[in-house]
């Protein structure tokens, strides 16, 4: 893919996104990611994603270049933004993003897309778009205050400023703040932990959480009750059972 490198580390799958120097997100870049998407949710062997950036930053945003100029195309390119993110937040498996220097607008959109985020200490992230006229419109307007809270999601838009590392952890867009350069070794140790548990409870547990964030706590108990009764009767659930039951460590197929 163009601007995209894609590489398998056992059960993980990760993304770099490799469109130097500043890894900027095009209309064509963001359709590729989610192709990829769409062709991950199938893989039965990637059982955790994790997506980084190459060279010195994870993405500085999206290329202005291709900015539109009027109401129609400026509406078609946010569905188009939207779909991207969608896809990669839809994916069961649970992706853990990397960061690493900028990591701004589109970019920061893209990691809040993911379900986790590391970061080194060289991370700016920031949603900056107001400073161009303009708004987060890949679901940043949306995401981020379900993350960090309403006030001070739109503090931050308002002001159009970026935070460090340490900041961003102390406000929660991030989970984990690592020394320089570690960010992807972090991530990647993380996602091989979380993919070495059954993936069909770990995938449920996904649903579960974000089921009931977007629909509510009745619709998230009720698919918790449901997702829970098919796990009881999985081979995994059972295994894990009896390796308990017996004192031994459970091996587990993911079935």
């Amino acid at each position: 893919m163009t601007g995209i490198q894609v590489t398998r580390v056992a059960a993980v799958t990760v993304v770099t996104l490799a469109n130097g120097p500043l890894n900027l997100l095009t209309v064509a870049g963001r359709r590729e990611l989610e192709t990829l998407a769409h062709k991950l949710r199938g893989d039965e062997e990637t059982r955790a994603v994790v997506i980084t950036g190459s060279g010195r930053c994870f993405s500085a945003g999206t290329d202005i270049t291709e900015f539109p100029r009027d109401a129609a195309a400026g509406r078609a390119r946010s569905r188009t933004e939207h779909a991207c993110a969608d896809a990669i937040a839809a994916l069961p498996q649970p992706v853990i993003a990397a960061l690493h220097g900028h990591v701004l607008g589109g970019g920061l959109e893209l990691a809040l897309a993911c379900d986790l985020r590391v970061a080194d200490e060289t991370a700016r992230l920031g949603l900056p778009e107001v400073k161009l006229g303009v708004f987060p419109s890949a679901g940043g307007t949306q995401r981020l205050p379900r993350v960090i809270g309403a006030s001070r999601a739109k503090e931050l838009m308002f002001r159009g400023d970026t935070v460090d590392a340490r900041r961003a952890l102390e406000l929660g867009i991030v989970d984990h703040v690592v020394e320089a350069g570690t960010a992807r070794t972090f991530a990647l140790e993380l996602a091989t932990t979380i993919a070495s548990r059954p993936a069909r409870a770990v995938q449920a547990i996904k649903a579960a959480v974000d089921g009931g964030l977007s629909n509510g706590a009745a619709t998230g108990r009720q698919l918790e009750a449901n997702l829970i009764g098919e796990l009881y009767a999985t081979q995994d659930a059972q295994e894990g059972v009896a390796a308990f039951l017996e004192r031994r460590p459970p091996v587990f197929r993911h079935r």
